[in-house]
């Protein structure tokens, strides 16, 4: 592989890496379909201070001549996850849709600007600890993940940097000042990437509930001003956020005997609604995969090879390479309409209808001896037993895993980073590297209670995960941590102990070439 942005800095002044992922700030922001968790969403705010008592320790522990590169990893803002209406007068560029009336603001670049504003002043404590991060001459990097693709619009991401200076104060007043500043806030809408070191992305184009085909360029085809929903997002806006019961989670741990009982325990009213928005949302799918294979998708895919292009020439990899990556991704459930019906259960749910219906009118009829058609329905439903219990949707710690080891084989590199599943880990791939989940530090409301005293009031209940990549010794060292402001830094593993215990992982001389996409 070519080498590219070499920088004129010796190997002793390169930065130290921190990393961290889906904080999903605003996803607590859910007043207009979801009014009755504003309460218990009180203490979602305990996480801020949280991650802002971490952003003030390694801002404040950094090494001489080894500044700091924060590369959030995705999900950092969640424009996805927020529910919430314009404010009375506010004219928009873009109008409501029907849709949009419904479940709030959706992804034009207009409603991702106020998303992006109204995020920052319920967050404001996060934002002000990472403009005091900045200003401390570290740098701050934020690659795009599934809940925060509305970084694809310049607006978002022009709203994110003024929030960061507006919390600056009068220090940037002078123009090269605010300039270094801005300067030192990058975006990356896929990867980055030092070569023989590390590898960074969001992880969830491996995962097909969020995957988008054309992620480099995720306008929908039917409207280009807005970006395309992916499975999850459709679940997200039409039956997790309006429906009591149901978790910021989703449909990652569901069967469908889960559904049942949540209709079950709504009562038949209840029910109605959310099957009349399990409807709904079955619809807005499959109209996404009908703008898929239309002819409306051409523009799309042609933006995208523009953007594929312009990252080969920019950061010098070449074409073959960045298309195998590409090719790693996880085909989307929304371009496959027997896929959509099979990983909402509408499948097994029919198989089950039709087959109660056929043994009653055969039951009814006499055409079949009991004797006979009770080994039948006994079979039947063994089967339809076996189905539900393997009818889970995905596995997406597997497939991040999968496609680590792939990412391994392309770039060199001993760490392949990703966040996505909010689940930390660790863990030894091939070619010498090491895969590595960020974890987490989001909360769901649904596992968020009011304390009933200050003592049992606990600070957080997230994993509040994170990675530190340092030089010593002229090697990089990894380290997973935990970090709690009650109780400091508990360290989960580091590579070190990787090496120790012979999974293959060794240090590799520090290089100053760095390749970013």
């Amino acid at each position: 592989m070519s080498r590219s942005l070499r920088t004129s800095q010796p190997p002793e002044s390169q930065p130290n890496y921190l990393f961290f992922s889906d904080v999903h700030l605003g996803a607590d922001l859910v007043q207009h379909a979801r009014p009755w968790t504003v309460g218990r969403l009180r203490r979602v705010l305990q996480i801020d201070r949280e991650l802002s008592t971490m952003l003030d320790h390694y801002r404040e522990q950094a090494e001489p001549g080894r500044p700091w590169k924060l590369i959030i990893a995705g999900d950092l803002v969640d424009f996805v996850g927020m529910s919430i209406a314009p404010a009375t007068g506010q004219e928009l560029e873009t109008p409501l849709t029907a849709e949009e009336h419904s479940h709030g603001l959706g992804s034009a670049r207009d409603h991702a600007l106020y998303k992006m504003r109204a995020a920052a002043s319920r967050h404001d404590l996060v934002f002000r600890k990472l403009a005091d991060f900045v200003l401390a001459g570290h740098s701050l990097v934020l690659v795009r993940g599934n809940h925060d693709v509305d970084f694809y619009w310049e607006t978002a991401r022009d709203a994110f940097v003024q929030a960061l200076v507006d919390r600056a104060g009068e220090v940037l007043q002078d123009g090269s000042a605010r300039q270094a500043f801005e300067g030192r806030v990058e975006f990356r809408q896929w990867f980055y990437y030092v070569e023989d070191l590390l590898y960074v992305e969001h992880g969830h184009q491996y995962d097909e509930t969020c995957s988008h085909s054309h992620w480099l360029a995720p306008m929908s085809p039917r409207d280009p001003r807005r970006i395309a929903y992916s499975f999850s997002d459709i679940l997200m806006r039409y039956i997790v956020r309006p429906t009591p019961g149901l978790s910021t989670e989703g449909h990652d741990d569901k069967n469908l005997l889960d559904y049942l009982k949540l209709a079950f325990s709504m009562g038949i009213g209840g029910a109605a609604r959310l099957g009349y928005r399990y409807g709904r949302a079955i619809a807005a799918m499959f109209a996404e995969w009908r703008d898929h294979v239309s002819e409306r998708v051409h523009g799309v895919r042609a933006e995208h090879e523009r953007h594929m292009h312009e990252i080969g020439e920019r950061f010098r990899v070449s074409s073959e390479r960045l298309r195998a990556l590409y090719a790693l991704s996880a085909v989307p459930v929304n371009t496959r309409p027997f896929r959509i019906l099979s990983t909402l259960f509408v499948d097994l749910a029919a198989t089950a209808t039709f087959s109660t219906v056929v043994l009653l009118g055969l039951l009814v009829s006499g055409l079949v001896p009991l004797s006979i058609l009770g080994p039948i329905a006994a079979v039947v439903l063994a089967g339809l037993v076996f189905w539900h219990k393997s009818a889970r949707v995905f596995d997406p710690p597997s497939a991040l895993k999968r496609g680590a080891a792939h990412i391994a084989k392309l770039f060199p590199t001993r760490f392949v980073i990703m966040g996505h599943t909010h689940s930390p880990a660790m863990e030894k791939i091939n070619n010498g590297a090491t895969y590595v989940n960020l974890g987490g530090w989001a909360v769901d409301d649904l596992d968020v209670a009011e304390p009933t005293s200050e003592t049992e009031a606990k600070p957080h209940d997230a994993p509040c995960t994170h990675l530190v990549i340092r030089h010593v010794d002229g090697q990089p060292r990894a380290e997973l941590r935990r970090w709690s402001s009650r109780t400091g830094i508990k360290l989960l593993h580091t590579s070190e102990l990787d090496a120790d215990e012979g999974s293959g992982v060794r240090p590799r001389p520090e290089k100053p070439e760095e390749r970013v996409a």
